[in-house]
């Protein structure tokens, strides 16, 4: 009697265990558990731990990390909550308590250089992504070539004439949750290009992206479009130094994309057309 009750009880149990990790193999999809037996078997955390509010998680990223979901506005603190120029983004820099955040429903963070947009980040305990993180956090996002409507990507003035509010496209979101990847303003990322020349390379000619490498960035262009890669685009100038911006903007058409880059303007170029996001880095 007793032996046969102990048996029924491995059985329950390692049927519970089975059906746990089942749920979990689904959850491992992106790396996140949510269940504590997961947790105890996989060694990670539930979702709603890992990022702080309004980031997501990216897991296609080798060491994964939260980005912002919206792209990156200016806190509530900061005497311009929409900067004109560079200098009123300077002044909001003289009160300690302003920083980027991430919110849906307002105008993102424009006229901003890259040092400014990477001390933005820092006020908030966060950073600037690489290249290899935006891409890795843009993918997915719908990047059709004509018919935009005001839940698509914002890329030819659809949602309102230029910018528009974060989080406003239904249908721009990436696979990993962040809105307005595509489009509405180029975004910075961390890196600077010396010459045309990337991470050891040399960067192709201004034209339609014919081929990437792991960090999303071109290493081939073509003069006309190329539906493999949406018909995104690189501009590139070699004979500066170079910020890099990435994803297109609020009327670069068909020509916005998670493979789009603009490497033509110096990282003290600030513009309208130009914001950031911020991401964190995931600690085991």
């Amino acid at each position: 009697m007793i032996k046969s009750l102990a048996k029924t009880m491995v059985v329950i149990v390692s049927s519970t265990v089975l059906a746990t990790l089942a749920v979990n193999a689904v959850d491992m999809n992106g790396y996140i558990s949510q269940t504590l037996l997961g947790r105890l078997f996989f060694g990670v955390e539930e979702k709603s731990t890992i990022c702080p509010e309004n980031m997501v998680f990216v897991s296609q990223a080798l060491t994964p990390f939260c980005v912002d979901m919206y792209e990156a506005s200016a806190d509530e603190s900061c005497f311009f909550m929409n900067p004109k120029d560079e200098s009123e983004t300077a002044l909001n820099f003289t009160n300690t308590e302003c920083k980027a955040v991430s919110k849906p429903n307002v105008l993102p963070w424009r006229n901003i250089t890259l040092d400014q947009a990477q001390q933005a980040c820092s006020r908030g305990g966060k950073r600037l992504p690489t290249a290899g993180e935006w891409y890795k956090a843009a993918l997915g996002t719908l990047d059709i070539h004509f018919g935009w409507t005001e839940e698509h990507c914002n890329v030819a003035s659809n949602r309102t004439d230029g910018v528009s509010i974060t989080g406003n496209g239904m249908r721009c979101v990436s696979d990993a949750g962040a809105y307005d990847m595509v489009g509405n303003v180029w975004e910075w990322v961390h890196e600077t290009v010396l010459q045309g020349n990337f991470e050891g390379r040399d960067l192709p000619q201004t034209g339609f992206v014919t081929g990437v490498d792991v960090d999303g960035i071109a290493f081939e262009t073509n003069s006309g479009k190329e539906s493999m890669f949406n018909n995104d685009r690189i501009w590139v100038d070699s004979t500066i130094q170079a910020g890099i911006m990435r994803g297109g903007y609020y009327n670069s058409q068909s020509q916005a994309g998670v493979y789009s880059s603009y490497i033509a303007s110096p990282p003290t170029f600030s513009g309208d057309a130009v914001g950031f996001r911020c991401v964190v880095s995931i600690t085991q």
